[in-house]
Parts: structure tokens; sequence; C-alpha cells
């Protein structure tokens, strides 16, 4: 089995390279509208725009390839201690009850799972940077999805054209598709049903659900070889509330009995909105009668979080809402650096001062409300790979100047 604490760190080596991708993307697109918003000869325009889509197409080809080829690395590595980890966990439980466990190096069964595991996973990475893109919203509110390239095209375009004709002049032009792309971010999407993601939420989506499914397959496994009936399932505060209702008890995992409930019907075990879900944290581990001690007992799942309710600003949130209200603050922040970049490509001092200034009230209601649910800061959250020290300081600088 492997913790909710230790699926809630796991994704965040990989984040980071899939976050260095986004923000080369947007700071690569932010200069090239800049130098496409200066040229207003249609015949120069025409010569520079297919000179500039066939560079960006090959440069942002080459950094992806780079991306990905450091990511399977990665998935490699990652896949590998995070079965060790499971397997090790598993096995403590095996020898306390005298039971001869199992090893990754020395079971065939546990290698297939592992590098099944791992080629799923790098085809899935594969797959999601193949299906890069951004999504918009257009005057009619509907959201259009756009490929990298098209989108590529289609900001240069408008660009050259509002400040050729007039409508807008080069500054607030470029200042637009900024905006356009910081609020967006790198998506990943899906072109034949329209779902879409931040690249940041897909690959940890991603990661922490193959890890955990992987884990959780070695885990039936060997309890199959074992003969163990019953589970275990971890628990950890600021569970989904549908989660909350069946974390950290006992299952019997084929049928039941006056005592313990079915795990697959308790748990929704299988399912996207069940346990070992899209995202989710939850595990098991064989639990075997005469010889394992609960974990939690029943006054312990009761209070796992810290408060039933707090409120904040005239409002009331839950533990669990006011987790998800932290994730919103921290979306906005990296929102808000991602302008930062694209300004600091454009040389637009002004805009980079005044989204300086919202990004420290941001940062400020972030600590203010964090410590007011208290709920730790999770710094890896609200960072932005491009948005490196010389920026900050920058940023901040650029906030005391306007106060």
């Amino acid at each position: 089995m492997l913790t909710p604490n230790y699926l809630k760190k796991v994704p965040r080596r990989i984040e980071k390279l899939y976050q260095e991708l986004e923000d080369f993307i947007i700071e690569d697109i932010a200069r090239r509208i800049n130098k496409a918003a200066t040229i207003t000869s249609t015949a120069e325009w025409q010569y520079i725009r297919a000179q500039e889509l066939g560079i960006a197409e090959d440069v942002i080809k080459k950094k992806i390839a780079k991306i990905l080829k450091k990511s399977d690395k990665e998935i490699e590595r990652l896949f590998r201690e995070s079965a060790i980890k499971s397997i090790n966990f598993d096995n403590a439980i095996y020898k306390n009850a005298k039971l001869t466990p199992m090893h990754l190096h020395s079971s065939p069964e546990f290698q297939k799972l592992l590098e099944a595991a791992i080629k799923q996973t790098k085809g899935e990475f594969e797959n999601m940077t193949n299906s890069l893109g951004f999504c918009t919203r257009g005057v009619n509110g509907k959201v259009k999805n756009r490929k990298l390239t098209k989108f590529y095209q289609e900001a240069l375009d408008l660009a050259h054209f509002q400040v050729s004709t007039g409508v807008l002049d080069k500054t607030t032009a470029t200042r637009q598709a900024v905006k356009k792309l910081s609020e967006s971010g790198v998506r990943w999407i899906n072109y034949e049903s329209g779902w879409h993601n931040r690249v940041d939420v897909a690959v940890r989506r991603a990661i922490r659900t193959g890890v955990n499914q992987m884990a959780a397959s070695m885990t039936d496994f060997q309890m199959d070889e074992m003969g163990c009936e019953y589970v275990e399932v971890s628990a950890h505060p600021g569970a989904r509330p549908s989660h909350e209702e069946w974390q950290g008890e006992v299952y019997k995992r084929y049928g039941s009995d006056e005592n313990y409930e079915n795990f697959e019907d308790a748990t929704g075990y299988g399912t996207v909105e069940g346990l070992l879900g899209a995202n989710c944290r939850h595990s098991y581990a064989p639990f075997i009668m005469g010889a394992s001690k609960r974990t939690y007992t029943k006054e312990a799942l009761k209070n796992i979080n810290p408060y039933k309710s707090m409120e904040y600003n005239g409002k009331t949130y839950t533990y669990y809402e006011a987790t998800q209200r932290q994730r919103q603050i921290e979306t906005r922040i990296r929102a808000t650096k991602r302008e930062l970049i694209g300004y600091r490509a454009t040389g637009d001092k002004e805009a980079f001062t005044n989204a300086s200034i919202k990004l420290q009230r941001q940062k400020q209601e972030y600590s203010n409300f964090s410590n007011a649910a208290n709920i730790s800061k999770k710094d890896n959250r609200t960072q932005v790979q491009g948005f490196d020290r010389s920026t900050s300081q920058k940023s901040v600088h650029a906030s005391k100047r306007r106060k």
C-alpha cells in the first residue's frame, strides 16, 4: 500500500518538468506575438508569419521531445520506487503474521505488473504531449479548444490585424494576448470529446492514479497468493465527502459478513469516482484477522479533520471546502505568475508592475486564508518554473514602487 502522504507528493518531479514546458511555450508565444504586432506591411507580414510559424513549431517540438525524454526516465524511476515502497509496506504485515512475503526482484509477476504500468503511463504522456493546446473563451462565452500550432497562428494573425488596422495599439493587443495565455495555461485536450485539463493537473492525475493502481495490483496479487480475505483502507484529513464515508475501515474482499461490508460495494473500487479512481489518494493493505490491528478507531475517523467548519470573511467552510478554496487561490497565483512571464518576454513594464501588485495581494490572501483555515501552504502548487528568482525579485520591487 502507498500512503496518502506519499501519493500527495509523488507527482512533484514530473509536474515540474511539464510546468517548465508550459512556461517555455507561454514565453515563446508572447515574444512572437509582440514581434507580430510591430509589423504593418502586409507583404512583410506574410513573409514574417510563415517564418515565425515554421520556427515556432520546430522549437516547440524539440522542447516537447526533450521534456518527454526526461519524464520517461523519471516515470521508470518513480514507478520502481513506488512498487518497492508498496511491497515493503504490505510485507511488514505478512511478516508480523508469520507469513513469507514476496519481493519485487524475485517475483516475475511483480515485474510484469511494474513493466505494464510503466509502459501504459509512458503512452499516456506521449498522447498528452500530442494533444496540448489552449482553451480560450470567445465573445459569445463559448470555450474554444486550439492546438498549439493553431493557437500560434490565430494569435499572431489577430495581433497583426488589430494593430495594422488601428483597432488596437501594439501594447493593448499584446496585453490581451498575454492575458489569454495566462488565464488558460497549456491544456491537455481531448479534441474529440472537448474534455480538457491544465497540464499540471493532468500530470498529477496521471502519475498519482498510475502508481496507485500499479501498487494495488501488486497488493491484490500477493493477497490472492496468501489467501487474505480482508483489507484495511487508508485515511487522510480533507478527503472528499463521498470518500470520507468509507475511508479507514476494514472490508471483506469477496462477499460480506455480519461484521464487514463488501470491499467493492462499500468503496466503489474500480470506478472513476471511487477508491483508486482519478486522483484518489486512498489505497488499501492486507488485514489479517488475529494478527493485524486497526490503524484507526471509530473515534479517530470521526475526528480526522481538524474541524467541522470554520468562518472566513463571512463565509462558512467545511475542512474539505477550505482545502478546495486553497486550491483555487493557488490556481490564480500560478496564472498571475504566467502573466508576469509573458510581460517579461514582451518588455511591458507597466503591465508587469500591475500584475506584480496583483500577485502580492494574492499571496497575502493565500497566507491569510491558509492560516485561518489551519491548512499548511503548498509552495510547490504556486510555483511556476519560468518564474525564477530574478523575475520574483523584479515583481516584488515593482509592486513596492507602485505603493
